[in-house]
């Protein structure tokens, strides 16, 4: 039996810790740790935490005297990990109890992938279903297993609730990025997806909590200021890209700016784009005719898009 290490960083969520603990240790897979990294709560949490982690030994529970982040939470979480496979569980959100079983045994089956992701239940406050599912607010893509780095370039479609990775994908020193916030999961994604392939799960098997102190919903602009560091450090560390992925990246680079208020940026990245886009389609003359038109359509598309 492989052992999994269950990442769960925690700050204030005191009101749903039990209900995500809960649904780690009730797992049918029965080898679990779970590891919880308070991140300097102040409305109960570490209290919470410590009594859980009195009643079953397999909570390992670690604290930081100051707020560091979710980043720090989760790299001290797999500085700890002893297991085969990491698994992910915010402190707000929900496993179904075969969750672990089930990617597990797809990972036996497919030793060709090492990360499993998939679809989630969308509940709100109360824990009650919305209805709606995370791939309808991020779908994944047509090809939503393999080689996944060009798609997640773009745009993110994994919830980390829903990832289940063996532990050698992080054999390089892989880890998440302090200096990113609240999409730093994603950097993460890219990263590993350079050197591991994805497998996807349509079946949903977790439930993804939003709530009224839900990052995405109250840091917006934080949101897009990281997604724009995300696209900047792609086109910075990957100079390889092809034209129409570079093209691709300028324009929602822009999209983040014109929605940020800066529009005299936003309209060079636009111009950028379609630069891009002509590197890839040289030795093609009469697409290289239609770029005006392109660069048109381009830059009404994203003010569509910004507004």
């Amino acid at each position: 039996m492989q052992q999994v290490s269950v990442i769960m960083p925690c700050f204030n969520h005191a009101r749903f810790l039990a209900d995500s603990v809960d649904g780690v240790l009730r797992q049918t897979y029965p080898d679990v740790e779970l590891i919880i990294v308070d991140d300097c709560s102040r409305d109960g949490s570490w209290a919470a935490i410590s009594e859980l982690a009195r009643k079953d030994q397999r909570i390992k529970p670690v604290r930081h005297e100051q707020n560091q982040g979710a980043s720090k939470s989760r790299n001290d979480g797999l500085e700890m990990a002893a297991g085969d496979f990491i698994a992910f569980c915010d402190a707000d959100d929900i496993w179904e109890i075969g969750k672990l079983t089930a990617q597990i045994e797809l990972l036996r089956r497919n030793p060709e992938y090492d990360i499993v992701y998939g679809d989630t239940h969308i509940i709100d406050e109360t824990a009650r279903q919305t209805g709606r599912r995370f791939s309808e607010k991020f779908p994944p893509p047509k090809r939503a297993s393999g080689w996944l780095f060009e798609e997640l370039a773009v745009r993110n479609f994994v919830n980390i609730q829903s990832v289940l990775m063996r532990k050698n994908c992080l054999a390089g020193g892989e880890r998440f990025d302090r200096a990113i916030k609240w999409v730093e999961d994603w950097w993460f994604w890219i990263e590993l997806s350079r050197e591991h392939q994805f497998l996807y799960l349509e079946t949903p098997l977790a439930r993804y909590r939003v709530h009224s102190r839900s990052t995405n919903l109250v840091q917006k602009r934080g949101y897009r200021v990281n997604r724009f560091k995300v696209f900047k450090r792609i086109l910075a560390e990957y100079p390889d890209l092809p034209g129409s992925l570079k093209a691709e990246i300028a324009y929602r680079m822009g999209v983040e700016l014109w929605n940020l208020g800066k529009r005299r940026m936003a309209r060079r990245l636009f111009q950028g784009a379609v630069g891009h886009a002509g590197e890839s389609i040289r030795g093609y003359p009469k697409l290289c005719q239609l770029l005006p038109r392109i660069a048109r359509t381009m830059y009404r598309q994203a003010i569509e898009v910004a507004e």
